[in-house]
């Protein structure tokens, strides 16, 4: 009964899709991507709001697919930066705080997450997933290689394949780790000679860890990590949509 059930359910999701535009037709496969092995249930947002997070080795994601990190854990400390003014541009510039990454690159900041937590601490983000027309107006702002990304080769950000973190502690008090994110100075880089050993120390843990993860540090910003899937997704100019998971 259970096998004909999900036939049944994934036939009256496709059956309305006949009635709907080429848009809603997309949304409907994306709905059908997101079956759960073990339940066969479709994905609906009420699921993740009550706080039933999806068990990331039994969703059929494709790796490619940009997907929201909290579908699958609240442990996150979402602080998406550019979806405030609180950045260098002094602009809002995501219309909702999002963390989109590409699936695998979700995978491994999940076994991250899990590494620090042993540890008492907790993954905060200030930024993943980043829409090419504003690397555009990054650059535009400050045209300098190695502080920001030029437009031309395009972000890892722009591929959803890298995070801007830090780490907080089992209070939510961030460590020190000398600057804060999106300093330019000469003290942001990751090896700054000229800082405490406490900020040395916690530089070197966050980047050992997210490189046991599959993630490489950059010298320029303590805080920017790559996945090590590298440049094989796109850049992508994809928009956020607030209102669906």
């Amino acid at each position: 009964m259970k096998k004909y059930r999900n036939f049944f359910i994934v036939f009256i999701v496709l059956l309305s899709a006949c009635n709907n535009n080429h848009s809603d037709t997309k949304k409907v496969k994306t709905a059908i991507h997101l079956i759960n092995k073990d339940s066969s249930l479709l994905i609906k947002a009420k699921e993740v709001k009550e706080k039933r997070f999806l068990n990331v080795d039994k969703v059929l994601l494709n790796d490619s697919d940009l997907t929201n990190v909290t579908f699958f854990t609240d442990k996150f400390v979402i602080s998406m930066r550019y979806a405030t003014k609180d950045n260098f541009l002094d602009t809002i510039l995501y219309p909702c705080a999002k963390c989109l990454l590409r699936f695998e690159v979700v995978k491994d900041l999940l076994k991250a997450e899990s590494e620090f937590e042993k540890d008492g601490y907790r993954l905060k983000i200030y930024d993943c997933y980043r829409p090419f027309w504003v690397q555009k107006l990054m650059w535009k702002k400050i045209p300098v290689p190695g502080l920001v990304a030029n437009p031309a080769t395009g972000s890892r950000h722009n591929r959803g394949s890298a995070v801007d973190v830090s780490l907080v502690d089992a209070s939510g008090n961030e460590l020190d780790f000398g600057t804060p994110h999106d300093d330019f100075s000469k003290k942001a880089k990751t090896f700054y000679p000229n800082l405490s050993d406490t900020i040395k120390k916690n530089r070197l843990y966050l980047r050992e860890v997210m490189q046991h993860n599959n993630f490489s540090g950059i010298n320029s910003e303590w805080w920017h990590f790559s996945h090590n899937c590298g440049t094989k997704y796109k850049v992508s100019n994809r928009g956020f949509d607030c209102d669906s998971l």
